[in-house]
């Protein structure tokens, strides 16, 4: 059964998938469809990139953070909505993913939603970039042991921290060193129950559902956009 709060996301992200923003300029970093970006903003501005979330699942993709993008633009910064590959079972290509496109960008502060944020955290330990995680799926482990995302995480990485436990160690946020990291979390969150992140250094957004934090029309985005915009500005 749905509860209320469950609701409540669904419908804010039934609106953001709904949204009526045009695409960004379509660039590529690889050969593949999924290896593109869409640019919005001034070039000439603080570069910040998107990654978006959805449980690692190929069917959600990057339209429903259009309308960040958009709203970051608004406020002096050049923004690409990253695109990557979510393949079940084979979870580094999404890191190479993150790494190519890296390489074509250079210095940028990454910032990732929910599954999104699990990859810019990882990819900041790696890259030594400055990242904003917002609900970030932070611990593998528990996420696992609770099942979120109908098993999620088991599916991307392609098997149970028993069956495949290199690449989970590998893989798991929670025990990397980001040196430049925010994270922020609704205390509301139903997608990624806030015990998730529990043992990490959280910035709790009290009264925020899941996707608030990415919602320019919701009463908590000054204060995400503003700690997006310092991460960025230095």
């Amino acid at each position: 059964m749905t509860t209320d709060s469950e609701a409540i996301e669904d419908a804010v992200l039934v609106r953001l998938l709904a949204n009526e923003e045009p695409p960004g300029r379509l660039c590529s970093y690889g050969p593949g469809t999924d290896q593109v970006w869409e640019e919005y903003g001034d070039p000439r501005h603080p570069l910040t990139v998107l990654v978006h979330g959805g449980y690692f699942r190929p069917s959600v993709d990057r339209t429903y953070l259009r309308p960040m993008a958009v709203a970051l633009a608004a406020i002096d910064l050049r923004v690409v909505l990253a695109e990557y590959r979510r393949i079940p079972g084979a979870p580094w290509a999404s890191a190479q993913d993150l790494r190519d496109l890296d390489d074509v960008l250079g210095a940028a502060t990454w910032v990732g939603h929910s599954a999104g944020g699990a990859l810019v955290m990882r990819h900041g330990a790696e890259r030594t970039r400055s990242t904003v995680a917002l609900a970030p799926v932070g611990d593998f482990a528990k996420s696992y042991r609770g099942g979120h995302g109908r098993h999620a995480v088991r599916d991307w990485i392609g098997g149970s921290p028993q069956d495949k436990p290199a690449d989970w160690k590998a893989l798991d946020p929670s025990g990397l060193q980001v040196d430049r990291l925010t994270i922020l979390h609704g205390d509301l969150d139903q997608a990624v129950p806030p015990h998730v992140n529990a043992d990490l250094e959280v910035q709790w957004i009290r009264g925020a559902h899941h996707f608030d934090l990415v919602d320019p029309d919701s009463r908590f985005w000054p204060d995400v956009s503003a700690s997006i915009a310092a991460a960025t500005r230095g």
